[in-house]
């Protein structure tokens, strides 16, 4: 683990009834997204309410280290966390002009009885944050804009979940921990709320607790895995899937088959010992095998086969397999196929591609940005400009200029930037810089020296009216092409001066319509947009009108993408903030390549939010979940 250090536990130890609940936990949570897993009584919400201040060690230490100066080292007789007050009270902690340090959202939500939904946003948010328009996206990020004026008893479990996880990003907090969230909602609006929960992450950190290892495996950055108060192995969720330590942590990270060295050569083609996902395995029907089906059946998304081998006198082992076409019947003669496959995200978002199509970089470089004082900022929007320089927007509101060796040329910050942070920045033509200033409502156009030349735009969803901006392209004449989301989300043209020209698209799933459209391209009369939450590239003319492209373009499985970048040639790039990966097409859509897994190490990519690729094809990308740019030649 190589991130900033959020807090280091040494020897902790917490006694419970018939054995300690926390039983001498030596560990660092680092700053992302860490997830605690393990099953019921494993000591999950004991460690989080050490966290919190909500109990006091018995034994042993935690340093907050990678936390503001509110929080100091602690042992058995600590002071309590600057946290939020208890939220099993009646009464809310008042709001205050700077964020907490840290925020709690107990399995049992800790909602105010007395107060209404929005009352509950409104209560916990910072003052110097804008509360109406915020209140506005978290009510519509979880679905709560019917029940605004609801009080919680009237709430069900999920609506309830929800609200208690709306409540921990309205806080603005450093840190917010969370047991169990989103556990009772529905897995559309889950996968809403957990994708607000990973944009939050990108500035702040999680920490949750979890029994789901698919919850665990696809939502967090570092993993915890805990079995009756004792950790049993930390690390990446891809590592740890992958290559767990033993079979407990085998059990615990999701389905599979563990077999020992010694049975190896027995079930499978190459021999392989421990753990065995079922994607990685196939039953392939062959002559005179010994092995032999005795049952075949399906186990939800994967196959249960009971099999035999002639050595074992006929008693059956049972294998969790990937699904196949057709049941084979029993006494059929097969063999179990090691499928040499790269899991993307885990295998748990359906985004798995043959190794064929992997091209890992020829090269990787990767840097941090400047620090500003005590924090570590994020690369958000990357751009490459025509002199070898690179544009970096980065999560504390600053626009940074760099060389092509790391070295900062010049920076400046956004005329505002407490609301929130832009998203994605342009070079354009004439050697103005536009920038999608997206929580003001507006698009900034800076000169090379970082003074602002204008700004256009307000809040609204009428001509030249925003929501949320999130990119922009530039076509042959100067005209700027603006996307944005929150309601809207449709692209619209203006003059170079910002005088509005005409918009295209609208909310929806449909032909033409849009949900989160997060990056946009110009080239040759054709605008290449990534529609982030439909999971697809539009391709259409100025007008937005669909460009006819042969069967099957742009086809590939995507998982969010966020940012499309053109090389010269043509080669369109685009950057998956669900997969860790970047994906490239020819200009008519057919698939040429993938790299990229999520995680932290090299060839990884974590929650990535911009992409660019210059001149020479080399590829640029804000890894935000990793807090660094990523660098990579992938062609020779």
């Amino acid at each position: 683990m190589n991130k900033p250090c959020l807090w280091r536990l040494e020897h902790i130890t917490q006694p419970g009834r018939s054995r300690p609940r926390l039983d001498d936990v030596t560990l660092e949570i680092p700053v992302g997204i860490t997830a605690l897993l393990g099953p019921s009584g494993s000591g999950k919400t004991s460690l989080l309410n050490l966290l919190v201040g909500f109990e006091r060690a018995a034994s042993g230490k935690i340093h907050a280290a990678g936390l503001s100066a509110h929080h100091a080292e602690r042992d058995g007789h600590q002071s309590s966390h600057h946290a939020p007050r208890d939220e099993r009270s009646a009464s809310p902690a008042l709001p205050t002009s700077k964020s907490l340090p840290v925020f709690w959202s107990p399995a049992d939500h800790g909602l105010w009885p007395h107060l209404t939904v929005h009352e509950h946003l409104r209560s916990v948010m910072p003052e110097s944050a804008a509360r109406d328009i915020d209140i506005d996206r978290f009510l519509k990020q979880f679905d709560l804009a019917p029940l605004a004026t609801a009080y919680p008893s009237t709430l069900s479990m999920g609506e309830r979940d929800r609200l208690s996880a709306a409540r921990a990003i309205a806080s603005g907090a450093e840190v917010i921990v969370l047991d169990e969230p989103l556990a009772h909602v529905d897995a559309v609006r889950r996968e809403m709320g957990w994708q607000a929960l990973r944009e939050f992450a990108a500035e702040h950190s999680i920490v949750f607790a979890t029994q789901q290892p698919e919850t665990a495996l696809r939502y967090a950055d570092w993993l915890i895995v805990l079995d009756q108060g004792r950790v049993l192995a930390t690390g990446t969720p891809q590592k740890l899937y992958e290559s767990p330590p033993d079979k407990t942590v085998a059990a615990l990270t999701g389905p599979m088959t563990w077999l020992p060295p010694r049975e190896a050569d027995l079930w499978t083609t190459p021999p392989q010992s421990g753990c065995l996902r079922p994607e990685r395995l196939a039953v392939v029907e062959v002559p005179q095998s010994p092995l032999t089906i005795a049952n075949h059946r399906s186990a939800g998304v994967f196959d249960a086969v009971d099999i035999t081998h002639a050595q074992t006198g006929g008693i059956a082992r049972t294998f969790l397999t990937t699904p196949s076409r057709t049941r084979l019947a029993p006494g059929t003669a097969i063999a179990l196929r090691l499928l040499w496959m790269v899991l993307i995200t885990i295998g748990l978002c359906g985004c798995n591609f043959d190794a064929e199509t992997n091209i890992p970089p020829k090269s990787e470089r990767t840097w941090s940005l400047p620090a500003d004082g005590t924090k570590v900022p994020a690369p958000r929007g990357i751009t490459a400009g025509p002199h070898g320089e690179i544009y970096v927007l980065d999560n504390i509101g600053r626009v940074l200029v760099m060389d092509d060796k790391r070295g900062l040329t010049r920076s400046w910050w956004m005329p505002e930037y407490s609301v929130g942070k832009p998203e994605r920045l342009l070079v354009c033509r004439d050697g103005r810089l536009a920038v999608a200033d997206t929580h003001y409502h507006r698009v900034v156009i800076f000169n090379k020296q970082g003074e602002v030349l204008t700004m256009f735009g307000r809040r609204g969803s009428g001509p030249g009216e925003f929501e949320y901006p999130v990119a922009i392209a530039e076509d042959d004449r100067d005209n700027l092409y603006v996307c944005e989301y929150g309601g809207n989300d449709r692209v619209q043209i203006f003059r170079p001066d910002g005088t509005y020209v005409d918009a295209f698209g609208s909310f929806g799933t449909g032909p033409g319509q849009f949900q989160r459209p997060s990056g946009i391209v110009w080239r040759d009369k054709k605008l290449y947009i990534v529609d982030a939450f439909n999971n697809r590239v539009h391709v259409c003319d100025e007008t937005g009108t669909a460009v006819p492209l042969p069967p099957g373009a742009f086809s590939a499985e995507l998982h969010y993408p966020y940012d499309v970048s053109l090389t010269e040639e043509g080669t369109v790039y685009v950057v998956e903030y669900g997969a860790g990966r970047v994906t490239w097409f020819s200009n008519d859509g057919k698939l040429l390549g993938r790299t990229g897994i999520t995680g932290g190490g090299t060839g990884q990519l974590y929650t990535p939010w911009g992409l660019s690729v210059d001149k020479n094809g080399t590829v640029y990308v804000a890894d935000t979940g990793n807090r660094r740019v990523v660098h990579w030649v992938l062609k020779d």
